[in-house]
């Protein structure tokens, strides 16, 4: 495979100094133009987060570790606000303290250490708050984390606990049989860019035509003779062209999909667990 040799190239990268080349990227969240990032030291058991712009790639905040070094991460964006998460037991993950934390700026709105993160949405942030004799549902402001309402687990007003919100911002990848399926055959001219063997293949279509095209190919066992697989990447013009492709991972052990997603028109994607990669899919 000749990597970049096509007519797109990426047009930024995340981290690009090298004192972060231990650090593994472990998960990305977009919101408001914002792109956060949670990034640990396997060998240290630290994560540390970051925040940078969608545009250039370029740090607005960094660095952000907690009193808990290990036990924590993001769990979600919400009106600006980055919820992190911390864990009570490590041997045990039962959700503890939430961490609110501006998303521009890096820095902690407010902490809650008595209310375990359920939900958010219709203008709160909700969490269950346990005592020895009861449980409630409690409704924070975001900004604040100000108690604004106190619901009973029983409560019907409870219900928005369970709704599913779709990312509004991103695009996630669709496996190929479902696209298949739901967009009639027009993905036929883009089927060709999956070799045979090709494992868990999806795809996202851009709203400029492009399709972005993820899969996973065997690439060999580990040491104690475990199967290995490589995560690659490409897109393609409407008409079906590959104007990029790279490998986006080597030797993984699972063939999970969402290793990349679609945001206002630019692919995010993970390049070997310490870089961020982006690549602009309109014209402009």
């Amino acid at each position: 495979m000749n990597l970049f040799k096509k007519s797109l190239k990426p047009s930024w990268t995340f981290p690009r100094s090298p004192e972060n080349s231990n650090k593994k990227i472990w998960r990305l969240l977009p919101g408001s133009g914002i792109l956060a990032v949670e990034l640990r030291d396997v060998d240290k058991k630290e994560v540390e987060f970051a925040g940078i712009d969608l545009n250039t790639g370029a740090p607005l905040w960094q660095n952000l570790q907690l009193e808990e070094k290990w036990w924590v991460n993001i769990n979600k964006i919400y009106q600006d606000v980055l919820l992190l998460q911390q864990f009570v037991r490590p041997d045990m993950p039962q959700p503890g303290k939430i961490f609110a934390v501006d998303i521009f700026t890096g820095k902690i709105l407010w902490q809650d250490e008595a209310v375990e993160f359920l939900n958010a949405a219709d203008g709160r942030v909700y969490g269950i708050r346990r005592t020895f004799q009861s449980e409630e549902v409690i409704g924070l402001n975001p900004k604040t984390g100000e108690a604004e309402i106190a619901l009973s687990v029983d409560d019907p007003r409870s219900r928005v606990l369970n709704n599913v919100f779709e990312p509004e911002e991103y695009s996630l990848p669709v496996p190929l049989e479902e696209a298949e399926e739901t967009r009639h055959g027009d993905v036929a001219n883009v089927a060709h860019v999956f070799p045979a063997g090709a494992k868990s293949p999806t795809i996202i279509k851009s709203s400029s035509g492009k399709e972005v095209a993820g899969y996973h190919v065997q690439s060999g066992t580990d040491g104690k003779g475990i199967q290995t697989f490589d995560s690659l990447i490409k897109i393609a013009d409407p008409d079906g062209k590959v104007i990029f492709e790279d490998r986006a991972d080597s030797g993984v052990y699972t063939t999970l999909q969402d290793f990349y997603f679609v945001v206002n028109e630019e692919l995010i994607y993970v390049r070997n667990s310490n870089e961020v990669v982006a690549v602009k899919l309109d014209d402009k």
